[in-house]
């Protein structure tokens, strides 16, 4: 269950990393971030990112031809 969600199809890199700094920000600590992407460098990106930035990534899932990622904000984020 996710608290927002934010498309991005179509958006090539580094536009969705953008969209998802700037949407998590809006988010309270502990809230989830459900993220679609059709960007071939989403997957590492977000994993990177996520790791860099204290962000969790819960799930990261392929549905057809987009990937889903779910993140929860960093408790200090």
């Amino acid at each position: 269950m996710s608290d927002k969600v934010l498309i991005t199809l179509g958006m090539k890199c580094p536009k969705p990393l953008f969209e998802v700094h700037r949407n998590i920000k809006e988010l309270a600590p502990g809230q989830v971030l459900e993220v679609h992407a059709d960007d071939p460098a989403f997957k590492l990106d977000i994993e990177a990112w996520c790791k860099r930035t204290g962000n969790e990534l819960l799930s990261l899932a392929r549905e057809e031809a987009r990937l889903v990622a779910m993140i929860r904000k960093a408790p200090q984020g």
